[in-house]
């Protein structure tokens, strides 16, 4: 895989070649602010680089405009896409991982979705925010009754 910085040895079929974390928050510059500070980046702009990888925030096309649960993470307002040029996937996932920290750190809400998100701390951050477990219908009934018959 060629990118403008260079040969990288990660092909384009690599778990490693791509990742995105989502990130539950409107304003991109202010998110990519908290990193640069956090991480002690310089630069400015969307795109952050740390080492072989760079990180452009922008705004997700597919956010829904309202405040989506975490389980719902693909829907939330910003995304931050990763690209490497590292020379390890050691490299990637240490970049990753130190990016979803700061903006845990941060206060932000944030998701990654890549091949490897089982290398990365809480699973990429999915294990953060479990998904609420499904209500049955008995159980509806049960709690209806027992709040005097509303449902």
């Amino acid at each position: 895989m060629t990118n403008d910085r260079g040969l990288s040895p990660l092909g384009p079929d690599s778990p490693y070649s791509n990742a995105s974390i989502y990130a539950d928050a409107e304003a991109v510059p202010r998110i990519v602010r908290r990193l640069r500070d956090t991480l002690g980046l310089k630069g400015s702009g969307a795109e952050l680089t740390m080492g072989p990888v760079r990180v452009e925030g922008e705004p997700n096309d597919y956010a829904t405009g309202r405040h989506a649960h975490p389980s719902d993470f693909l829907q939330w307002p910003t995304v931050l896409e990763r690209e490497a040029s590292a020379r390890t996937p050691a490299e990637v996932v240490q970049a990753v991982t130190a990016v979803l920290e700061a903006l845990w750190r941060g206060g932000f809400k944030a998701v990654a979705t890549c091949g490897f998100e089982d290398e990365l701390p809480a699973h990429g951050g999915i294990d953060r925010y479990p998904r609420p477990a499904p209500v049955l219908e008995g159980a509806r009934s049960l709690r209806a009754r027992a709040r005097g018959g509303r449902t």
